[in-house]
């Protein structure tokens, strides 16, 4: 039976019961499709012998519970702890720590990379979620029975699946490939807005050439502020395809804005100014600091069969550790790497298997050698 956890003596309260233990399931339900930061309307909290939901939208002080989180005593396990966390860091400037993500430990045992709770749960437990209110407005109140059941259930298996997997990756030995994982999610920089970035993630972006782009940069990063500072979706304030109109086309005073499919004459009214003086300030800049995408060089036949021979790498590393192939590596990763000139794939666990083997192999310290019917990694021979 779950607790509802709705005044701030009751999480006093409750908070004093669970001190004790050592790990905490933890998931969150919010909503964001009016909001820029995300809006949380439940937290879910499961230990061996308790479940909770506790309600912040009337319990006035969530310190204390933010505290709690703190403790490094205790392990908080979510699953794809991503924007769990970063709803904790943009509310209490805190992340909790450290932190066990079950997706990230399905995929290191070969479950499934980015696997789902409700298949995970399935696979491990034999259990099917109902996701009957998967599109339930959180903000509302009361929430009703079935509501909170459904919430529940994220945590009421999760504290399941967890020592499941914590006893697997102990036995094979692969508890130590979490640690940069499980590290970057706990760091604040994660969850940091970029403004000045921001660019980067926009649609199309890749139809306007370097100098247009420098105009992308600075409307991509006035809009983020204005999206940030009103607390509203991007796409409220201006949509992906007009940022990338406004940059393509030559505007140089008002009434050009009126080209422009999607601003409204109040928009226009409002920030034209603005946006002209920074779309100006983006031209003006030097050559060298317009931004780059980049660049797709195209794998020559010579590249293309160490690509090959690195995919046999990847695939004798899988096998040897009875991982499938398709989650350490793909080909167009592979590909990618190579192009950019880089010999290191990734900085996750990914990268604890494959980033020494593939610097070796191309730095020519290693080699892949057939003995029998086997493919076996050896260090290249000494040259004299």
């Amino acid at each position: 039976m779950s607790q509802y956890i709705d005044t701030d003596a009751k999480l006093t309260r409750y908070l004093q019961t669970i001190d004790q233990t050592e790990w905490v399931a933890l998931d969150t339900e919010f909503m964001r499709e009016k909001t820029y930061f995300p809006r949380l309307c439940l937290i879910q909290i499961a230990t061996t012998d308790t479940l909770a939901c506790i309600d912040p939208l009337t319990i006035h002080d969530l310190q204390p519970l933010f505290a709690w989180l703190q403790q490094p005593r205790i392990t908080k396990v979510f699953h794809a702890a991503g924007q769990d966390l970063e709803i904790f860091h943009y509310l209490a400037r805190q992340i909790p720590a450290p932190v066990f993500d079950t997706q990230i430990a399905a995929a290191v045992l070969g479950l499934g990379d980015q696997m789902g709770y409700a298949r995970l749960v399935e696979q491990l437990l034999k259990v099917q979620l109902d996701k009957s209110q998967s599109r339930t407005d959180w903000q509302q109140r009361p929430l009703r029975q079935r509501q909170l059941d459904y919430a529940i259930d994220d945590v009421r298996y999760l504290r399941q699946v967890y020592p499941l997997l914590h006893a697997e990756l102990k036995q094979s030995g692969r508890m130590d490939w979490l640690e940069k994982s499980f590290r970057k999610l706990t760091d604040p920089a994660t969850y940091e807005p970029a403004p000045r970035s921001s660019w980067e993630r926009i649609r199309n972006l890749q139809l306007l050439k370097p100098a247009r782009l420098a105009i992308l940069r600075e409307l991509a990063a006035w809009r983020e502020e204005q999206a940030m500072h009103k607390d509203r979706p991007r796409r409220w304030i201006l949509g992906d395809e007009v940022l990338v109109d406004m940059s393509r086309m030559t505007l140089e005073q008002v009434d050009d804005l009126h080209q422009i499919r999607g601003l409204t004459e109040d928009q226009i009214k409002r920030h034209a100014r603005t946006w002209l003086e920074l779309i100006r300030q983006a031209e003006a800049l030097p050559q060298e600091q317009w931004p780059q995408l980049p660049r797709k060089r195209k794998l020559d036949s010579q590249l293309s069969l160490v690509a090959d021979l690195l995919m046999v790498a990847v695939s004798q590393q899988a096998e040897q550790h009875n991982i499938s192939p398709q989650m350490l590596a793909s080909r167009a990763q592979v590909e990618k790497m190579l192009t950019e000139g880089r010999q290191k794939l990734s900085d996750d666990w990914r990268g604890n298997l494959l980033n020494d083997m593939f610097a070796d192999l191309l730095a020519g310290r290693s080699h892949l050698q057939i003995r029998g019917q086997q493919v076996v990694l050896e260090p290249a021979p000494e040259q004299h």
